[in-house]
């Protein structure tokens, strides 16, 4: 069928036409400036979003972006596993951590040693079938727990990403506990940390009332006021007298009120620093104000009352089931002079939640409906599964005109208080700051809540210059390295040489828009991979030419000769492509990042190094024998 030169050249027409389909898009998009491709992302975005998506992918190292290495925190995962946890069982898996960064070992190896003779069946029992087995199947367990958790946090982070909106992003595993990720093109590194990392732990927790709130800042006051009076030198015999056991408990109950009660819209704060007098009697409530958010502390004293806080022997004071937990962003508000101060909420919750982010159905970035308290602003829409909508109904009309907080991440987005029962299961999460925010805050909750914390082992970040020069240098080389091969053909096969070239700049062509239609994503190593293919293309022609070199010697005819340097070279031919593309298979399959994108580019251009350099040169001789009888042959 082949033997047909019309047949043979309409084959050629066919893969050339469909070639110059597919690599169409990449030429219009890649040739389009900065300015331009702004413009039609204001007058036609979706034949932007299509010339983009039918063209061949840059990746990290020719358009820039970030590479970031995670590692998930599998001694987390082992507390939060345990129930209960206690001290001695924190204290193996801080030391079996230790032992793993130390010596490079497995934690679950060291987690092992250092469990011996410890009962963890105590701690652990809660977990698939385990009761009344020993250590060796707990942690065996615990082990497969750990590895479902690994794999989760690579789908979640998946799915995070691909809501992310980033064009071919590289994620997988990496050892036993470390995710790779590679997201070129990425403008806004901070937020694509950030959204990756999230643990998404959304709570709704009830707020405790003032009652509750005046009983613990007077028992933290009166520890820290008596910490003070240790610690004055012995030589001062003169007692301090307890300024909060003197005070009377009304008149405590009517300053925190007084706080409460400025916690309205339209109050000012009239007070923009805290007396040193003041702190000297209460020095943990001396820094709480009221502002028209609620409760607060200065930004200005807001690290000095965070280390309060988290004193030990602050903590200690804290009941078990309470827990206080900052807004998450600081605000501002106009004091009686109208000057602006700065401020972070801060609230005291209940530390069991009502409800948590697994009865969240589906979460939806919008802004608010024309009508309501947030008309215009950006807001997270929630529905919850129906268990969850029977609870958040029963809780929220047992707690009419209370507040309830909505937690993220530990951090408070807003505590408004309930005005009714809630029934259906849907609630708004607002005060954000902008949309893109608010699309953050639902694709974490949509792709799922982490199993575990993961932390940045490593973290680059290549910029769009670095990218570009990526791309000169590595066109350059392809520039060159071609140039030089044409001469060489040219000089050393004559006519032939520039039949041979001319197949190359057709396999060029082709490997190219085979590339784009297969959605492939081009790095420097890939580069390398056609610059390799440019040699492979020659490399059949050679042993071809070669060939029909030594058929002609013999005194066979130029046509004659032609079709045997192609009948005896295919197998060699053959057999040398059949063997390279073995070894690439290998690296596309094993490897990663841009050893397969070199692994791909080159296996396309061998593939299609066949066609030209084969079928495409043969049917041009072919082609140059039908006319007429040739006597001599330039080669």
């Amino acid at each position: 069928m082949f033997k047909s030169l019309g047949i043979r050249w309409f084959v050629i027409a066919i893969v050339l036409l469909f070639a110059a389909y597919k690599i169409w898009p990449t030429y219009e998009y890649y040739s389009m400036s900065d300015d331009e491709i702004a413009q039609m992302e204001l007058d036609d975005p979706a034949k932007l979003k299509s010339l983009h998506k039918n063209s061949i992918n840059l990746g990290l190292d020719l358009q820039g972006g970030m590479h970031v290495i995670l590692e998930v925190d599998i001694p987390v995962l082992m507390e939060k596993l345990a129930d209960p946890v206690s001290d001695e069982l924190l204290e193996i898996i801080k030391n079996s951590e230790a032992a793993t960064i130390e010596n490079g070992t497995e934690f679950f190896d060291e987690f092992k040693q250092n469990a011996a003779g410890f009962s963890l069946i105590r701690y652990y029992s809660g977990l698939d079938d385990l009761r009344g087995k020993d250590n060796e199947n707990v942690i065996a367990e615990l082990k497969n727990q750990g590895d479902n958790a690994i794999q989760s946090a690579l789908e979640i982070i998946r799915n995070r990403v691909d809501e992310f909106g980033v064009s071919e992003p590289n994620i997988q595993k990496s050892g036993k506990r470390r995710i790779i990720v590679e997201l070129a093109g990425v403008k806004n590194p901070e937020r694509a940390r950030n959204l990756i990392q999230r643990t998404a732990l959304l709570e709704f927790t009830l707020v405790r009332d003032n009652i509750e709130l005046q009983s613990i800042f007077e028992k933290i006051d009166e520890s820290l006021v008596i910490k003070e009076e240790s610690e004055i030198d012995d030589s001062e015999t003169t007692p301090i007298e307890d300024p909060i056991a003197e005070e009377n408990s009304d008149t405590t109950k009517s300053e925190i009120d007084q706080l409460m009660s400025s916690s309205t819209e339209d109050a000012e704060v009239d007070l923009i620093s805290t007396p040193e007098e003041l702190l000297k009697e209460k020095p943990f409530s001396g820094y709480l104000k009221g502002f028209p958010t609620g409760i607060g502390v200065l930004l200005g004293d807001y690290n000095k009352f965070k280390k309060l806080l988290n004193d030990e022997a602050v903590q200690k004071l804290i009941p078990k089931d309470a827990a206080f937990r900052w807004s998450n962003r600081t605000l501002s508000a106009t004091t009686e002079d109208g000057s602006v101060v700065e401020y972070r909420n801060l609230y005291y919750l209940n530390s069991n939640p009502i409800l948590t982010g697994g009865v969240v159905t589906e979460a939806r970035a919008t802004v608010g409906g024309v009508g309501s308290d947030q008309t215009g602003q950006p807001v997270v829409n929630l529905t919850m599964d129906a268990g969850g909508a029977k609870t958040w109904s029963r809780f929220t009309g047992a707690n009419v005109n209370r507040n309830v907080a909505i937690i993220l991440d530990k951090k408070v987005y807003m505590a408004p208080v309930i005005k009714d029962r809630i029934p259906g299961g849907r609630t708004q999460i607002s005060g954000l700051d902008n949309i893109e925010e608010a699309k953050d805050i639902a694709n974490v909750l949509r792709a799922g809540k982490l199993p575990a914390p993961v932390n940045v082992i490593e973290e680059r970040t290549v910029g769009p210059s670095l990218g570009q020069d990526s791309i000169d240098s590595g066109s350059r080389a392809m520039l060159y390295g071609f140039l030089f091969v044409i001469v060489f053909m040219v000089l050393y096969y004559n006519g032939s040489g520039l039949l041979a070239n001319t197949a190359l700049i057709l396999n060029l062509f082709i490997v190219i828009s085979v590339l784009g239609l297969l959605k492939a994503t081009l790095t420097l190593p890939g580069i390398a991979g056609l610059i390799l293919t440019i040699g492979m293309a020659v490399d059949a022609n050679v042993i071809v030419f070669e060939r029909i070199r030594e058929e002609l010697t013999k005194g066979k005819t130029v046509k004659a000769a032609i079709d045997a340097g192609y009948e005896r070279a295919f197998v060699t031919i053959l057999d040398a492509n059949v063997t390279t593309l073995i070894a690439a298979f290998v690296l596309a399959w094993i490897g990663s990042g841009p050893i397969k994108g070199f692994a791909i580019t080159l296996s396309v251009g061998i593939i299609c190094s066949m066609f030209t350099a084969i079928f495409v040169t043969r049917t041009i001789f072919m082609l140059f024998c039908s006319k007429k009888p040739i006597t001599k042959l330039s080669i």
